[in-house]
C-alpha cells in the first residue's frame, strides 16, 4: 500500500471536478494498491468500506448463484467504480481483478461527506451514475432482443473498431468470463465462435482475425433495437 498524489488522483473522472479545498484531505486519505490477478476485492453483499478506482489493470464486477454466473461489467480504463454501493450501503455486487492491477481505494465515509460538501464531485457522481445506468440498459436491451450468436458478433465489430478496425485484435480476457458477459455458457460460446467461421472470422487461442466485416455486421443485425 502506498500514497497517492493529487495528479494520479485527478486522473480518475470522478475526481477530476473534487474543489481545491477538499482535495488535500482527500488526498491523505486515500491510498493506492497493488492487487494479482483473480483477486476479490468484495463480495455482494458485503458494506462498503471504501470507493475503488482502476489506475491500471481490469476488473470483474460479477454476481453469482449456486453454479450460474453473471458479469455485470468489465472495467478497462482508469474509473471509480461502485458508487451506488458507497450511497446504498451495500454492494449489490462482487468484483475481481482480471489481470495484475493498480487501484486506488477511498474511505467510504468520506465520500458521503464529499456528496454533501463539494457539488462539482456530486455533479460528476451524477454524470457516471447515468452513464453507468445507460450502459445496464443497452446490455440489457441486447440480452433481451438479440441472440448469443448476433451478441458475440456485435462484441467483435465494436472491440474490433475500439483496437483501431484493423479487423484484428485480442479477447482482452478468459473465455469463461467473455461467455458470463455476454450472457451465454461456455459451451454456447465455443459453438458460436466456431459458427462465424462462415463469416470470416479466424479464432486462434484469445486472437481473433476478422476478414469479412460486413457479413459479421449482418448476423450482428445492426439497426437492431439494442443498438444505442
Amino acid at each position: 500500500m502506498r500514497e497517492i498524489d493529487a495528479d494520479s488522483l485527478r486522473s480518475i473522472p470522478l475526481f477530476g471536478q473534487v474543489d481545491d479545498r477538499h482535495l488535500p484531505r482527500l488526498v491523505q486519505a486515500a491510498s493506492i494498491r497493488e492487487f494479482p490477478a483473480q483477486t476479490l476485492l468484495f463480495s455482494e453483499g458485503e458494506r462498503p468500506q471504501a470507493l475503488y478506482g482502476l489506475i491500471a489493470g481490469s476488473v470483474e464486477l460479477f454476481s453469482g448463484r449456486h453454479d450460474r454466473r453473471c458479469t455485470v461489467s468489465i472495467i478497462r480504463s482508469a474509473k471509480a467504480f461502485v458508487i451506488c454501493a458507497v450511497v446504498r450501503d451495500s454492494h449489490a455486487m462482487s468484483a475481481r481483478t482480471l489481470e495484475a492491477s493498480r487501484l486506488v481505494m477511498v474511505p467510504a465515509g468520506l465520500i458521503r461527506e464529499l456528496f454533501d460538501a463539494d457539488p462539482g464531485f456530486l455533479r460528476e457522481a451524477a454524470r457516471q451514475l447515468a452513464g453507468d445506468h445507460l450502459s445496464v440498459i443497452e446490455d440489457l436491451k441486447s440480452l433481451r432482443l438479440r441472440t448469443s450468436i448476433e451478441r458475440l458478433a456485435e462484441w467483435m465489430l465494436r472491440c474490433d473498431a475500439q483496437a483501431g478496425g484493423s479487423g484484428r485484435f485480442a479477447i482482452p480476457y478468459d473465455k469463461r468470463t467473455l461467455a458470463a458477459y455476454l450472457g451465454m455458457a461456455p459451451e454456447n460460446l465455443s459453438r458460436n465462435l466456431a459458427t462465424l467461421a462462415s463469416a470470416g472470422v479466424v479464432v486462434r487461442g484469445r486472437r481473433i482475425v476478422i476478414n469479412d466485416p460486413k457479413a459479421l455486421a449482418a448476423i450482428a443485425g445492426s439497426g437492431c433495437p439494442a443498438d444505442g
